[in-house]
């Protein structure tokens, strides 16, 4: 569970791969991290989702890791605007071919690209000017203008004491 009222946009969330395509990327990335969106507030994010393409999405907190967030204030509304002009470009199946070594140049993003240009477009400049299709999700942990604060976002677990009889 993830404290909401402290999540603001800009926040980028990190996210345990699952699926075919998750696996994929964590074994070429040897990471767990598989996925990345970025909140743009009021309890929705913007992301490129398997399957969906990019569109703005309700916050999920399954399979949240980490909670990222940037160092330098996030333009919602540039971002937004960014989000709009990309809104229907399907999930980029063809582009993971990137993480193995391959150049496709094809129709579709993936979702640590789209989170890149994502972030640039809100005024966060992640990972200078590396070319975004090269950007794997555990990369975004490496970032030198994103902070972790998953402590401060994720509640602690609720622990049941034991029954005694």
């Amino acid at each position: 569970m993830i404290k909401r009222e402290l999540l603001q946009a800009g926040d980028v969330l990190l996210y345990r791969g699952t699926g075919v395509y998750g696996f994929v990327i964590r074994v070429k990335t040897w990471h767990q991290i598989g996925h990345v969106e970025v909140y743009h507030g009021h309890g929705v994010s913007a992301a490129s989702r398997d399957g969906q393409g990019v569109n703005i999405y309700p916050l999920r907190e399954d399979k949240l890791c980490n909670v990222l967030r940037p160092n330098v204030p996030f333009r919602v509304s540039a971002a937004d605007r960014f989000v709009a002009s990309m809104r229907g470009t399907p999930y980029g199946w063809w582009d993971l071919a990137n993480f193995t070594g391959w150049h496709v140049d094809a129709k579709g993003i993936v979702c640590s690209p789209f989170a890149t240009l994502d972030l640039r477009a809100g005024g966060v400049p992640v990972f200078n000017s590396e070319p975004a299709n090269l950007i794997a999700p555990f990369q975004f942990l490496l970032s030198e203008h994103l902070t972790d604060i998953t402590s401060d976002i994720m509640a602690a677990p609720v622990l049941t004491p034991a029954l005694t009889t």
